[in-house]
């Protein structure tokens, strides 16, 4: 019984061993490497420059104020705001109530004595000195606040027309706090209004200003006009742009071809090489202005770094640059 047995359990291995040989698959071929379709750029030697958005407004330091030279009526002044007038310029005339009297009793004169208003009238008209006393503007300037209308009363040195020197004004903005390192005196910036769409003014930040806003953790700083063309008008709303770091001939490449490691302030990109292999290489970041980063170490120009394909790319990744994508 116990051969019967073992004869048995060793047909069964036989068998079973000759169907695994029989079911057994032929060797599979070796796959082919992932090939990923990418963009590249090429790192080049280009100028960059980083600058810092701030808001402000326009202040003069220069404001002149006409005032009446006497108590009376004014005549003839004409002025508009956003007009020139010149230093000595005679902007109008005051006709003090002396005279305002004097030529209302000429008239009833004239009623009353016809014979003798022709003598009262010559009188009235040497002390009246012509048109009236003229009112000059002391300092050349543009107007900026509506100035008395002819016919208006006022006293003595009362305000007639407020001008301000277009020469004195510059921007007031705020630079927040924790920016304020990076401005100093002498650093160039670029001003734009709403007031003058499309155009841009050349500016140069003056001063940093002593004092402090602790409810908006803003400082103020004076940025002043160095071009031909400057903002007439103050109190305009304005953007400026300070230039805070420029390197003319500094290694470029697009922002969308770096990646910053995860935890760490250090950054790296992949270079596409002759071979179209996907290389990791650690990279120092300089300048950065939004759209392109300057490389301080690890590319040289020429290297081209690929610009899409995001955290799907690897260390040995076989790539290949779209037709016509290379910039």
């Amino acid at each position: 019984m116990s051969r019967r047995f073992a004869a048995l359990i060793v047909a069964a291995l036989l068998l079973s061993s000759g169907c695994r040989s029989a079911q057994a698959p032929e060797e599979s071929p070796q796959q082919a490497a992932p090939v990923m379709l990418v963009t590249a750029a090429t790192a080049a030697i280009a100028p960059i420059r980083n600058t810092l958005r701030v808001l402000g407004t326009t202040v003069a330091t220069h404001h002149v104020t006409i005032r009446s030279p006497a108590s009376g009526r004014v005549t003839g002044i004409s002025l508009k705001n956003g007009d020139m007038v010149r230093k000595g310029q005679v902007i109008g005339y005051v006709i003090n109530r002396e005279i305002e009297a004097a030529r209302a009793g000429l008239a009833i004169a004239r009623g009353i004595e016809p014979d003798q208003a022709a003598e009262l009238e010559q009188s009235v008209n040497r002390y009246a000195k012509g048109a009236g006393i003229p009112i000059v503007a002391p300092e050349s300037g543009v107007v900026f606040r509506p100035p008395v209308a002819s016919g208006q009363m006022v006293a003595d040195l009362d305000p007639i027309a407020e001008l301000v020197d277009p020469a004195s004004i510059y921007v007031e903005a705020s630079i927040p706090v924790d920016k304020l390192h990076l401005i100093s005196p002498g650093m160039n910036a670029i001003v734009t209004s709403g007031l003058d769409p499309g155009a841009s003014f050349s500016a140069r930040v003056g001063a940093l200003i002593p004092s402090f806003n602790a409810g908006g953790a803003t400082a103020p700083i004076r940025l002043d006009f160095t071009g031909p063309e400057s903002i007439r008008e103050i109190g305009a709303p304005v953007e400026a742009h300070i230039v805070i770091a420029t390197d003319p001939h500094a290694i470029v490449i697009p922002e969308s071809a770096l990646f910053q490691d995860l935890g760490d302030n250090r950054y790296h990109v992949f270079v596409a090489g002759a071979d179209e292999i996907a290389r990791r290489v650690p990279v120092a970041v300089g300048i950065r202005d939004g759209t392109e980063v300057q490389i301080l170490s690890g590319l040289k120009a020429g290297d081209r770094v690929i610009t899409s394909g995001g955290y799907a790319l690897s260390d040995g990744l076989r790539v290949r640059i779209a037709t016509g994508t290379e910039s």
